[in-house]
């Protein structure tokens, strides 16, 4: 049951945290009828030994699951159903492709943060907005910043980011050299939206979702598909951009 302090106040922090994650679900199943999501689905299920007929019912299955999300509060199942899908996927793509960890734009990193949503979305349903809940949705947040920062721009950049950086036309130079001074950015970034004191940790985390909603429309500009690759490059960072907003938001509210 939703404690009273947060049912009678409406919460609308909740209602936007639950929603961004449905949203995840429901467009990663909608977008399986576009050709090209059906395409780099059958891809990976092939050479895994797995029927196309898999990809159809999970994406229904994740259809139903987002209603579900958005209809009625979460129970704990739904939780563990959540990030054991998750969970599940990564472990199978990541022995597949390793080098899918450390993907440029985050195909399987990004669900560190969405993982990170949706326990404090639990968290705020059963306790309230308490110092756990935060500091769950925090590191949450937080953690994409670090691992988009030092896996592909610090250590292993690659060809796929080096060309979209010398595309752009934005940056003058090397687009090592820059990726690199970016990932130190992030890093840096990750590590201050925790440490910082309160306000200012709200100021940053409120540009860090900003920053996510300005560096998929540069990149997509580029490659307007990964709006509707299966593994959600783009539409994952809606958690990111929700939930970075929703933790600036009650820093700014807390003494």
């Amino acid at each position: 049951m939703v404690p009273a302090s947060v049912e009678s106040s409406g919460c609308p922090s909740l209602r936007y945290m639950r929603a961004a994650v449905a949203a995840v679900w429901l467009l990663t199943g909608v977008l399986v009828l576009h050709p090209y999501y059906r395409e780099v689905g059958l891809s990976w299920l092939a050479p895994l030994g797995l029927p196309g007929w898999l990809m159809w019912a999970t994406c229904a299955g994740e259809v139903v699951l987002a209603l579900r999300l958005l209809l009625r509060p979460w129970t704990t199942s739904l939780v563990v159903l959540q990030i054991g899908a998750m969970a599940t996927f990564t472990v199978i793509l990541a022995f597949a492709e390793p080098m899918l960890l450390v993907h440029p734009f985050g195909m399987l990193t990004k669900n560190l943060p969405m993982i990170g949503l949706i326990l404090a979305t639990r968290l705020v349903e059963t306790e309230g907005w308490t110092p756990r809940a935060l500091w769950t949705l925090r590191v949450g947040m937080a953690v994409v910043w670090l691992t988009e920062g030092i896996g592909p721009k610090m250590l292993f950049q690659q060809p796929l980011e080096l060309v979209v950086v010398a595309n752009s036309g934005l940056v003058p130079g090397d687009p090592g050299t820059f990726l690199f001074g970016l990932g130190v950015a992030q890093a840096i970034s990750g590590v201050a939206a925790l440490t910082l004191p309160r306000r200012a940790a709200a100021v940053l985390l409120a540009g860090q979702g900003l920053a996510v909603v300005i560096l998929p429309l540069l990149v997509s500009w580029q490659d307007p598909l990964l709006w509707v690759h299966p593994f959600g490059p783009m539409t994952k960072n809606i958690p990111i951009c929700v939930g970075s907003w929703v933790a600036a938001w009650r820093l700014s509210r807390s003494s």
